[in-house]
């Protein structure tokens, strides 16, 4: 269900008819006389007993509804039944209940494959607030408890002893205008993006679901104190910029014809700015309710994704997500498609899709997170959600613009960005429906620069997500929604991906020599100085640099400080193992450390836990 465009309306005075008769010749009454009460639930009014008796002689059909704007001789403004019966001598007698507060069907609702039938329906809530809701015909099985529930959330007062002719009226309302149903946010077509409040484009279509997303995509302030106090902090400060540039992506995959998503996680120290970045990215969309944990996303994967379709999809604190469900959740997520279910017939539903830009924080890699629940992340899994270094001079950031640290200058961003939000993601998609150049080319002309240069497959994949991105804040900012200087925003996207391949062993950097030692160490001396940590009685050949033990299909080395000092020339083990958890390689460790306490067959030993990611290509 979807609640679209709020405003303010005086309703017109006469009734509004679902049984196509004539109006009564007079709706004349009090309206709003002092002393006149709506009629208590349950409660019918008879046209003797009320006072009524000028509807001329035809009068409403009984039975049929009607719902009347202001005072009427039946009561208070509403829907209404308006009914007869017999009484005990024979005589008809007709009576008027009070079914709910004011609200018409205007359509009937359906999605372009022909399913997802719904009613389109206007009411005012107890505001003043005009509202029109779109909700699935399937909420009204069950006795329609789901459906009024929304409704009263709403603000329409429902009588409780007439839900049943409330149902009722739902059901046999047959409007003669249809309305396309977009049962998901994002683009129906290339002129036409849909958010739940509102219809960015030419097309007769409402946003209809059977739960309440449009608090999702709230507004605040003006796009000018967003532009303003806001993006103009992101001047200077890479790691911001290329977030924000991120919340612009979800409506560009439709113009760059990407069928697929794009993940992009930040991770670094506890407190040191990654949330503040996640909050400016979501400010694009939305305030602070925009963000989510991946606790909740990772239990609800698919309607949280297929709620921001096409949009941003903002998660925080990795590590708050079960590290044996991570990988699903963010695999599923990536690749845009729900799972499969059967319906009570046993025939398949059509499943959720999806395609977003993700943004996530943390303060380690997704791989070291799934080691702590011994998976391993498969090659696949690491580009969908690119794990980017997110340590700069002051935190996460580089230009203070006048604060005192780091801190500050987050404090200052998290505060105006619960200010001003919201307004900057519809206006970017205005802007590129009105522009009709090739997306597409500009970004491979992108990524023919040296600075998106990938060396395989997979880092391709990643340089056209970096790539994508960096666009995306380039045409922001080209629409006069950003105010950043031309090419910054390109600029920013280039430098993470080198930060990103850098983290990942990609390049000659300290960060590869290291891992390139380390695996020809476990190659050279495998069986030499490490032995089966199952198996007591097992030797090795020469000084012991720890033991190994297989999980799952991956093989993890628990390495001595001497050993892990052995195994990599020129380097400190202080250097050594951040390099190794920057890379992604520390496959269990304790909390503020990078190391962890494991019994071995020589007793409790405090070692170095690592293993080798897939798609490791460290002899390129």
């Amino acid at each position: 269900m979807s609640d679209q465009t709020p405003q303010p309306i005086k309703g017109p005075s006469q009734p509004h008819r679902h049984d196509n008769t004539p109006p009564p010749s007079k709706s004349r009454g009090t309206q709003g006389t002092e002393g006149t009460t709506a009629p208590e639930c349950g409660l019918e009014r008879s046209p003797e007993l009320s006072g009524n008796g000028e509807h001329g002689e035809q009068g409403p059909r009984r039975p049929g509804y009607a719902t009347y704007h202001d005072w009427t001789d039946y009561g208070a403004p509403g829907l209404y039944l308006h009914g007869q019966r017999q009484r005990k001598d024979g005589t008809p007698e007709s009576y008027d209940t009070w079914i709910a507060s004011p609200i018409e069907v205007e359509a009937i609702t359906a999605s372009t494959a022909g399913d997802s039938f719904g009613l389109q329906l206007t009411f005012t809530d107890p505001d003043g607030n005009r509202k029109r809701v779109a909700v699935p015909m399937r909420m009204l099985s069950g006795g329609g408890d789901e459906m009024r529930a929304e409704l009263m959330d709403q603000g329409v007062r429902i009588n409780p002893d007439a839900f049943r002719p409330f149902s009722r009226w739902l059901m046999q309302a047959n409007p003669a205008r249809r309305v396309t149903a977009a049962t998901r946010t994002g683009w129906h077509g290339p002129d036409l993006f849909v958010l739940p409040r509102e219809t960015i484009g030419q097309g007769d279509v409402i946003f209809q679901s059977e739960h309440l997303a449009a608090d999702l995509f709230q507004r605040s302030g003006t796009l000018d104190g967003w532009r303003e106090q806001v993006a103009a902090l992101a001047v200077g400060n890479p790691v911001m910029m290329f977030g924000m540039s991120v919340g612009f992506l979800g409506p560009l995959f439709e113009r760059i014809a990407s069928p697929l998503g794009a993940g992009f996680h930040f991770y670094h120290d506890s407190s040191s700015g990654k949330t503040t970045v996640l909050t400016a990215g979501a400010s694009v969309w939305g305030g602070p309710e925009f963000i989510r944990t991946w606790r909740s996303t990772a239990n609800g994967a698919e309607g949280t994704a297929a709620a921001v379709n096409d949009t941003l999809l903002a998660n925080d604190e990795i590590s708050e997500a079960d590290p044996r469900e991570i990988d699903a959740a963010a695999y599923m997520i990536g690749n845009g498609t729900g799972k499969t279910r059967a319906s009570r017939s046993g025939t398949a539903r059509r499943p959720h899709r999806w395609r977003v830009a993700l943004l996530s924080t943390g303060e380690r890699t997704l791989a070291a997170h799934m080691a702590e629940g011994g998976r391993r992340q498969k090659a696949g899994q690491s580009v969908r959600l690119l794990d980017i270094p997110a340590g700069r001079a002051h935190g996460v950031f580089d230009e203070l613009h006048g604060h005192d640290g780091g801190r500050s200058l987050a404090d200052a961003i998290k505060r105006t960005a619960g200010l001003h939000y919201g307004h900057a993601g519809p206006e970017f998609v205005r802007h590129l429906i009105e522009d009709k150049r090739d997306i597409g080319g500009h970004l491979e002309d992108a990524l023919s620069s040296p600075g998106f240069a990938g060396r395989n497959g997979l880092e391709g994949r990643a340089a056209h997500a970096f790539a994508a991105a960096g666009i995306a804040g380039e045409l922001a900012t080209e629409y006069g929604l950003t105010g950043w200087p031309e090419g910054e925003a390109i600029s920013a996207a280039a430098e993470l991906f080198g930060d990103w391949a850098a983290s990942k062993g990609e390049g000659v950097t300290e960060t590869r020599q290291i891992c390139q030692q380390v695996a020809a160490f476990f190659e050279r001396f495998e069986d030499a100085r490490f032995s089966d940590l199952l198996d007591p009685h097992a030797e090795v050949k020469t000084a012991r640099a720890g033991w190994w033990r297989d999980r799952g299909d991956s093989r993890e080395y628990l390495l001595t400080a001497s050993g892990l000092t052995d195994a990599v020339e020129g380097f400190d083990l202080r250097r050594i193992t951040a390099a190794l958890d920057t890379a992604g390689w520390l496959s269990a460790k304790e909390p503020g450390k990078r190391s962890t306490n494991v019994r071995t067959p020589a007793g409790l030993r405090r070692v170095y836990a690592v293993t080798i990611p897939d798609g490791w290509e460290g002899n390129e």
